[in-house]
């Protein structure tokens, strides 16, 4: 018996001269699943796949089973990796950002005044392990990890409504009924931001619930969490998920490998099913991660990377382009500010806190930076000098009044101008008052201007480098805080920095990291600070209250009456009216040079990348938004 498998396997093979397997069904599998398939150790392709498996259009041609695809992450997060695989939400941006589209959620209705929602689940997808995924698998995060207070996890964006929980009941394993306490418009745009909210949210409950310890003998929720979590959740080989890849090997702080997904729910218009490419391949720097990759795509051990190439190494790497044997395309990297400077206003120092809710202090940070000067030398003149102030693809900016705004609050007060800035200094009394060289306090004291800079973005550490220089020249004693991701991470959520630097995403409106503006998320990009968001999002539970009166509480009040417009028309205009707070008070948050260009390095057999990308739009998910399981490599090119 094991002779006649054997040969079967071997007729299979010689039968896929294009890459592609029938399993003499409605549908066709990559020549390794066949292989499985005819050995008994997996069931046909027909029964692994929904009814109605989503249909993928392939950007160019439909591709061809095989390859390894080797890239470069950005450490233990493992963050450019899971926005390339990890982005399975319940809806899915278009790849063109303009809108959404069906993807585990296929159908849904609200009912008129946006507080109850209906959603159906696509039926039939299994988990990598072929157990079926229903909807228990939500409501096992949502009653056992959301609302177990034993869970260190908190209600996400989107499900409270103005410190509010929402409630959901099962209707039948594929439908679920959401209740809001008051309207939620857009709680299924929120859900389907990134790789880090709906993607995150359905869980394999048969397999978490040996870690809690409701449902096993765990002590505590930490390997249950550990599982869970946004850096950690792919450093568990043979966890099921969802993704067209799934983790088989996992080396700290060096490797993490994935292989195809045999239970994977897409297919392309010819029936094939996707993923094409059979695995990746991801080498996780210790050292200077832009230089690496820089390094691995000029020697060719490159086949797609999307993020991690240094704006100064493009020259080189668009030079070596024949000799790599790849070609270079430029995305948008669509950031409104890189670095984005973000004052806290929940930082411990009341005296700084003072000094951070009056405009003219920020004024001052903001017209003492040379931008032009910092888009030269760090960003070979390809960059904009410009304030913070978003993307300009958010569509609240598509129409003449929109684009016109947008215009002016980019320019404010983002004119080079020291002396103005020293003004601005002495009008609020931060001035020389011990004759040392240094501006203090109002109150006399020391003031030393504290940046948290995180190491690992180079940019970032190079532009903050002449930012200080800046600063110290209008009497500011600057001091950069350069330190790892995490700890930046852990003093943002604890309250313990006073000014963060950051290079930013690219955001919009009121889907696309709405916190960036308003702050109403307890998140690491919260404007004004984490626990200031989290304060809104708890109902004021948790975190810091904005000062009553002040620009940050006006964003909040004009976010609420926002996010309860059902008309997107009538929004859009009503938030053109919460961003001139920015203006009026501003600036709020502070941008240097933004809307870079972003370059990827693609083999010159690896096809399927759509021309477009916004690749700074985390919450977007580029290359995931992109649809990476469509991408291959053409072998006879």
């Amino acid at each position: 018996m094991i002779r006649k498998l054997t040969l079967l396997t071997v007729l299979l093979i010689a039968v896929s001269a294009l890459g592609l397997v029938s399993s003499q069904g409605m549908y066709n599998e990559a020549p390794a699943l066949a292989e499985m398939v005819a050995a008994g150790e997996l069931p046909p392709v027909d029964e692994r796949l929904p009814a109605e498996p989503l249909v993928i259009e392939p950007v160019e041609e439909i591709g061809q089973y095989g390859g390894t695809w080797r890239a470069v992450d950005n450490g233990e997060g493992n963050g450019w990796t899971q926005m390339t695989t990890s982005v399975e939400p319940f809806l899915k941006w278009n790849r063109d950002v303009n809108g959404f589209r069906p993807n585990i959620v296929t159908d849904w209705e609200w009912n008129e005044d946006a507080t109850e929602l209906t959603v159906q689940f696509r039926q039939g997808i299994k988990w990598s392990d072929g157990d079926p995924m229903t909807v228990d698998d939500y409501l096992f995060w949502w009653n056992d990890m959301v609302l177990d207070e034993n869970v260190p996890v908190n209600a996400p964006f989107g499900t409270t409504v103005q410190g509010e929980l929402m409630s959901v009941e099962k209707i039948d394993d594929y439908t679920l009924h959401f209740s809001f306490p008051h309207s939620n418009p857009l709680f299924l745009e929120y859900k389907s931001r990134g790789a880090y909210h709906s993607s995150l949210h359905i869980v394999p409950e048969h397999y978490m619930r040996q870690f809690h310890p409701k449902y096993s003998d765990a002590e505590d929720a930490a390997d249950l969490v550990n599982h869970y979590g946004w850096s950690s959740r792919l450093h568990h080989p043979g966890m099921p998920t969802l993704y067209a890849w799934m983790v088989t090997d996992y080396v700290e702080g060096q490797r993490l490998v994935l292989e195809r997904n045999p239970y994977y729910w897409k297919v392309d218009t010819a029936g094939n099913q996707l993923p094409y490419i059979d695995r990746l391949d991801i080498t996780i720097p210790e050292g200077n991660v832009n230089e690496l990759v820089a390094l691995k795509g000029i020697a060719g051990e490159i086949d797609f990377q999307s993020r991690g190439i240094n704006l100064l190494d493009i020259p080189l790497v668009i030079e070596n382009q024949e000799a790599g044997d790849y070609r270079v395309v430029i995305w948008n990297n669509g950031d409104y500010a890189w670095p984005w400077i973000m004052p806290m206003y929940d930082y411990p120092d009341e005296g700084i806190v003072d000094l951070m809710y009056m405009k003219e202090f920020r004024q001052a940070l903001s017209h003492a930076i040379n931008r032009d000067r910092i888009n030269e030398i760090t960003s070979l003149g390809m960059a904009t000098a410009r304030q913070f102030s978003l993307s300009a693809e958010s569509p609240e900016f598509q129409t003449e009044e929109g684009a016109a705004f947008y215009q002016e609050w980019a320019a404010s007060y983002a004119n080079y101008d020291p002396e103005l800035a020293g003004q601005l200094l002495d009008s609020i009394g931060v001035v020389d008052a011990d004759g040392d060289g240094w501006r203090d306090r109002p109150d006399g004291t020391p003031l030393e201007v504290i940046v948290d800079v995180p190491a690992e973005d180079t940019p970032t550490v190079d532009r903050m480098d002449l930012i200080k220089e800046d600063w110290d020249a209008v009497g500011l004693n600057t001091v950069l805080n350069i330190i790892t991701w995490s700890v930046v991470s852990d003093r943002h959520f604890s309250g313990d920095i006073m000014i963060r630097a950051w290079g930013s995403a690219a955001a919009w409106g009121l889907v696309s990291a709405a916190t960036v503006w308003t702050p109403i998320e307890g998140v690491t990009y919260s404007v004004g600070g984490a626990r200031i968001g989290d304060y809104y999002n708890s109902g004021g539970e948790r975190g810091v209250a904005p000062r009553p009166g002040s620009m940050l509480e006006q964003l909040q009040d004009a976010y609420t009456e926002l996010i309860s417009i059902l008309d997107p028309d009538e929004r859009n205009a009503k938030l053109l009216e919460a961003y001139q707070i920015h203006i009026d008070e501003g600036p709020i948050t502070i941008g240097t040079v933004g809307e870079h260009p972003n370059a990827l390095i693609i083999k010159s057999n690896f096809r399927n990348v759509p021309d477009f990308g916004l690749t700074a739009g985390w919450d977007l998910a580029f290359p995931g938004t992109a649809d990476p399981e469509q991408f291959f490599f053409d072998q006879d090119g």
